[in-house]
């Protein structure tokens, strides 16, 4: 297993650096070593132009050259991805959220190496117990993960008490994710989105249920339409997922395609 850890805080010592470092030991412990990582702060990465140059042929990546593309290949390859990254005023770091801008590129990947393949880690930290912050950022992962067919575990710290360096608790939280990981095995692909021109596989019918659910766009979002019993908020997620599933399990039961 192949993983990326990007590091998001200006502090290299700070609540979530620590713990991607613990993590990394956790992964060590279950026997991964191919591991990258990278100081997002101390790289030059510039906000994403919304040229669509990445999606031209021949697919190399993005038309900026700068240090994103040194992480590209990284990402490309990596079965695991760890976003490491603190809450500042109520949202994801800037320099993390730069980074997420820019990864249109993460869908032109081939079948064996797209985002269906991958699991995603964030590790994020606090000061502001507050719902509109952290809460929130997490919602954005569990949509871009939820659309894109990836797993995702997240840990979240509240800094408020001291550094995490002194949170033993939350240390062998992170410990035992890393471990967690030491029989991963990149999942195969066999699961179709309903959508009739949409390109996607997935794992199982789960994960297509939810890209379903988590999916923009204006053929996702007429399906959803046409095909749901109401519109997807942030409270009625599961109960749509779970409509979502059923209409994928009629469809392969009568052939009409859905689920490979």
């Amino acid at each position: 297993m192949k993983t990326l850890i990007l590091k998001a805080s200006p502090k290299a010592d700070g609540n979530t650096a620590t713990m991607a470092d613990r993590f990394i030991a956790g992964l060590k412990d279950a026997g991964h070593t191919d591991i990258a990582e990278f100081r997002l702060n101390d790289l030059e990465i510039r906000p994403c132009q919304a040229c669509d140059g990445c999606f031209q042929p021949p697919y190399s990546g993005c038309v900026l050259d700068d240090d994103f593309m040194t992480i590209y290949p990284e990402f490309r390859e990596a079965d695991l991805v760890v976003f490491a990254a603190p809450v500042y005023w109520w949202h994801l770091c800037a320099q993390m959220k730069t980074f997420v801008d820019r990864m249109h590129p993460m869908l032109t990947f081939d079948r064996d190496h797209c985002l269906p393949t991958k699991n995603l880690v964030l590790l994020t930290a606090y000061f502001a117990e507050d719902p509109y912050g952290v809460d929130l950022v997490v919602k954005m992962f569990e949509s871009i993960t939820g659309w894109a067919g990836m797993g995702l575990d997240v840990v979240r710290f509240h800094s408020a008490a001291g550094h995490v360096r002194d949170d033993a608790q939350k240390l062998a939280e992170v410990f035992e994710l890393g471990r967690s990981f030491a029989d991963w095995e990149r999942p195969p692909l066999s699961a179709r989105c309903a959508v009739e021109n949409c390109q996607f596989l997935f794992r199982d019918v789960d994960h297509a249920a939810l890209h379903l659910v988590m999916a923009a766009g204006d053929d996702h979002l007429k399906w959803k339409v046409e095909n749901l019993s109401s519109l997807h908020t942030i409270s009625n997620t599961q109960e749509l997922v779970a409509e979502a599933r059923g209409i994928l399990e009629r469809l392969a039961e009568s052939g009409a395609e859905a689920p490979a």
